[in-house]
């Protein structure tokens, strides 16, 4: 049986369209059992379209990208409303992706440094006419709809979306490893005790040991494994893109208890190593947080 799936796009970078696009030749093995009902990266579906669809006709939904303008959240409650079963396609869809970000400001200071106080503007304006309007903060996406499958990643590998879409048209389940970067990765490890963390660029990386050993901060220990270990396996550190392994409930938690058991260094040492912490341990989760929590909580009563 050709079961019927829509692929929808919210705020995001389209990355994970392309990766399933980079499946090339491949994409042969599952587009014969596929009816490809709504997809507005290949082809000039409408919203509308989607909206004629009959409810719960959809087998599969496929939504990428995370809520940041009120189009994106009318999306988003059509395609649970329209599909059986619903993939968060992504870690901008798991979890708020890079741009859950902005939950550490408010909505006015975020337009400002856009459109009015950026290098780059010469006359700014903040633009009102023909837009949706913005959410005043990014909300994962599986706390406002509900999500049969999580398939995280920025983007998923290829291989990643073939492995979900092959189990979802032959009806078994599609589960996270608990494993880690770091069991897919080849470098040597040993006990750690960091004196001094380095950027990328800095030092001289030993291609044969494992990078936070030398002091390059490579989030692998708190990293789900699905990609293979693909960028510490050509020496550039682990980010921490596709999020944390199911048993983690903080990625950024995770990741700050660690470090605090392996560093030897002070706190001020620590202060000037990262002077982003929120963005060094939280790239595509932010929102998910407990800390984004707490301050959506704050922003709330001071609403009331």
């Amino acid at each position: 049986m050709v079961k019927r799936i829509a692929l929808a796009q919210l705020s995001s970078c389209w990355g994970c369209d392309q990766s399933l696009v980079d499946l090339h030749l491949k994409l042969l093995d599952v587009l014969p059992a596929l009816d490809i009902v709504y997809w507005p990266a290949v082809v000039d579906y409408k919203m509308a379209d989607l909206e004629a669809i009959p409810n719960h006709s959809i087998h599969f939904g496929f939504v990428e990208g995370s809520c940041r303008t009120k189009e994106d959240l009318h999306l988003l409650r059509l395609m649970r409303q329209k599909s059986k079963l619903l993939v968060a396609w992504g870690s901008c869809s798991a979890y708020g992706g890079v741009q859950g970000l902005g939950n550490q400001w408010e909505l006015n200071d975020l337009l400002e440094r856009k459109f009015l106080k950026a290098d780059t503007i010469t006359e700014g304006r903040i633009p009102e006419e023909n837009l949706p309007g913005f959410t005043e903060h990014v909300t994962p996406n599986p706390d406002i709809v509900d999500f049969e499958v999580i398939l995280p990643g920025c983007p998923p590998t290829s291989e990643n979306t073939a492995e979900a879409l092959t189990a979802l048209i032959s009806g078994k389940p599609y589960d996270l490893p608990d494993k880690t970067v770091c069991d897919q990765c080849p470098k040597e490890r040993k006990e750690k005790k960091i004196k001094k963390f380095f950027r990328t660029h800095e030092g001289h990386i030993d291609p044969n040991k494992c990078l936070l050993d030398q002091g390059y901060l490579c989030l692998g220990f708190a990293t789900i494994g699905l990609c293979g270990a693909q960028c510490p396996t050509v020496n550039t550190p682990c980010k921490g893109c596709f999020g944390p392994p199911p048993n983690i409930k903080d990625h950024g938690a995770k990741i700050i208890s660690a470090l605090g058991a392996i560093a030897d260094m002070t706190p001020e040492e620590l202060e000037r190593a990262f002077p982003d912490p929120i963005g060094s341990f939280y790239f595509t989760d932010y929102a998910s947080s407990y800390l984004s929590r707490i301050r959506g909580k704050q922003r709330s009563r001071k609403k009331k």
